[in-house]
């Protein structure tokens, strides 16, 4: 389908966390016109539309990814599939029939439960303002395997987590984000790859009141991630009163009550 400059720029002024369900519906209704392209007609159309009749658009729930499934050499870890999986998780649950109970008039898309996935800190997706945000992350470990002192872990950490000890390469745990550009130019081995998955952010939001989401202490694997997010979205249901979201919630009731539910 093709668009031209001034309906991109049109779709430009959506909003980001809806742009791509917007895009597919402005080229439905492109579709129906039978054109092969795009007109500023149908982008106002959808607009139109989309404003009166959002309750329509909203699931309940909303999962979002970076570009890393599309070949990104940024990726700190390969998790096929991991979106599509937390989505049949979250369809489970329900959420739009459960927001249409407690949310006083039509539902907006603003209501819905968001997870955002990023292969990499530099989180592409923005993970850290969605309810649950997820960072591939691999760290570094240091081995036995004598270094070359070729520098090039130095070089490539943008972190400066880094630094040479006795002739060895020493991580900064403190400053690493365990993005693992260090462990693929190290020639020797010296550094490998220890702990990979992806660290979790919990409450992140925008709105009148924003706030970043805050990070659980470690990095967790794939397969641990389900069960976690059940966790978080049975806490949230437990404790949304008017459609809150999660931020605000653990801002009422504390951290440490939501990571005694989660972590266990």
């Amino acid at each position: 389908m093709k668009w031209s400059e001034e309906v991109i720029k049109e779709l430009e002024k959506v909003l980001f966390f809806v742009r791509g369900r917007v895009k597919k519906k402005i080229e439905k209704e492109a579709a129906k016109s039978g054109r092969g392209e795009v007109l500023l007609k149908h982008v106002h159309a959808c607009r139109k539309r989309f404003l009166t009749t959002m309750e329509d658009e909203v699931s309940g729930y909303q999962v979002e990814t970076c570009f890393g499934p599309g070949g990104c050499p940024n990726r700190a870890v390969i998790c096929e599939g991991l979106a599509e999986d937390i989505g049949k998780r979250l369809r489970t649950w329900d959420l739009k029939a459960f927001l249409k109970k407690i949310v006083p008039g039509p539902l907006k898309i603003h209501h819905e439960f968001r997870i955002s996935i990023s292969d990499c800190p530099n989180a592409c997706s923005r993970p850290q303002i969605v309810d649950i945000g997820l960072i591939g992350a691999c760290h570094p470990v240091v081995t036995d395997e004598i270094c070359s002192d070729c520098g090039a872990c130095v070089k490539t950490c943008r972190e400066e987590a880094i630094s040479f000890v006795d002739d060895a390469p020493f991580v900064d745990g403190k400053k690493c984000l365990s993005c693992g550009k260090c462990i693929a130019v190290c020639p020797s081995g010296t550094l490998r790859a220890g702990r990979s998955g992806y660290r979790i952010l919990l409450g992140g939001k925008l709105g009148r009141h924003p706030h970043l989401a805050t990070e659980l202490p470690e990095i967790f694997k794939k397969d641990e991630i389900p069960e976690i997010i059940d966790r978080c979205v049975e806490y949230y249901k437990n404790h949304c009163i008017g459609g809150e979201r999660l931020g605000e919630i653990m801002g009422k009731n504390g951290m440490e009550k939501i990571l005694k539910k989660i972590i266990s």
